[in-house]
């Protein structure tokens, strides 16, 4: 069967001061794309691109994200509307170089949006949207896509019944009947099937004679009476009574207009009920499918969790492991400080050679003294020779 796409009316797409409502654009351009199946046709070719969203294009935010999504939107749009169109891939993807050319193969298509090309280099915006729109259209009309009239079928609307608010609440009922009900319980007999039980119980069961004295009866509901009315003085008498009456035609006119509204409400709880299995068929059918990728993905996983747990064990006796290493390594530093000063004080000359010059200095001195020890010989020689 055709497929059928409900288009809001042209108002929707301005909003007040004539200017194009950018968020309508979007969501007309994001079902369009959907007719076009550009899921699969668009985006399975296409890694690093999402689907979109219905705010994609009408809300500026990365322009990095969004023009190159643009273009290369755009591009395959108007390759799918039959335009022998070159890939961006094939020159320098300057932005104002793709502005440049989609606008005027958007042109050269009949394209009448009036606003400068360098709305387009944003990637976002009104501009945007509108040359999708329009894009969109043309690769719908050349794969023959016809868009249907709406049908309703449903009833009319319920109109809610007039009600004059001005008009005071009670004015129909007769003052005698008010003045006889002010000295009666407001919560006497309302409901009339519940009076006529009661009356065919009491034809059932005899007259019920009262023992009580009249004079004592009256003067207690004389007493008793005032405090069991209801008053409110911001409500008008007897307003209790009209809110009866008003509920009565209510559920009259609800009752009437439910018996053309029940079919319709059927139908839809019907079809819902089906898209309801059709929906549960399609996901047990998926888990059948794929239930052995899960079981595999079961095993993958706990094959996962045991590596993990033997990598944590290991990293574990590693970070022991390297504490020792760290123990002993300064342990083997001490000794090696403790060999290289010991070494250190055994090749060292220099007491050697403090010895060497006092022995030099001693004989030195010893000479010096065997000098004068001869020469005071020599005196008391001559002196003892004189």
């Amino acid at each position: 069967p055709p497929h059928l796409l409900r288009m809001e009316p042209n108002k929707r797409r301005i909003i007040d001061g004539g200017e194009a409502n950018v968020y309508a654009l979007m969501e007309d351009v994001l079902e369009k794309l959907k007719i076009l199946d550009y899921e699969t046709k668009f985006l399975a070719p296409r890694r690093d691109f999402k689907p979109l969203h219905r705010c994609f294009f009408s809300v500026p935010d990365k322009p990095s994200d969004q023009f190159p999504y643009f273009a290369a939107l755009s591009g395959w749009l108007l390759t799918t509307s039959g335009i022998d169109f070159v890939k961006w891939a094939d020159f320098d993807e300057d932005p104002n170089s793709i502005s440049q050319t989609v606008m005027s193969e958007c042109k050269r298509l009949g394209f009448r949006g009036e606003f400068p090309v360098s709305k387009l280099r944003h990637g976002s915006g009104d501009a945007v949207c509108m040359v999708l729109n329009f894009l969109a259209d043309c690769a719908l009309k050349k794969m023959g896509f016809a868009v249907q009239p709406p049908v309703y079928t449903m009833a009319d609307i319920v109109e809610e019944a007039q009600v004059d608010e001005e008009a005071e609440i009670g004015d129909e009922i007769d003052d005698t009947v008010t003045e006889d009900v002010e000295n009666v319980s407001p919560y006497s007999a309302i409901d009339l099937d519940l009076k006529d039980r009661q009356n065919e119980q009491r034809v059932i069961q005899g007259v019920v004679e009262s023992n009580v004295d009249p004079a004592k009866w009256a003067l207690e509901l004389e007493r008793v009476g005032p405090m069991l009315r209801w008053k409110n003085k911001n409500l008008p008498s007897h307003e209790w009574r009209s809110h009866l009456d008003q509920s009565a035609k209510h559920e009259t006119l609800v009752k009437e207009r439910f018996k053309n509204v029940r079919s319709i409400l059927i139908n839809v709880g019907q079809k819902l009920q089906e898209a309801v299995d059709r929906i549960s068929a399609k996901e047990n059918h998926i888990n059948k499918d794929f239930e052995h990728l899960g079981i595999d993905f079961r095993e993958k996983d706990k094959n996962f969790n045991e590596i993990q747990g033997r990598y944590n064990e290991l990293s574990q006796s590693v970070a022991e492991l390297t504490g020792e290493l760290t123990k002993k390594s300064e342990a083997v530093d001490q000794v090696k400080r403790q060999m290289t000063e010991r070494n250190d004080r055994i090749t060292d000359t220099s007491p050697l050679n403090r010895i060497s010059s006092s022995l030099g200095q001693l004989r030195k001195e010893i000479t010096a003294m065997e000098l004068r020890i001869g020469v005071v010989s020599q005196t008391l020689l001559q002196r003892n020779a004189s």
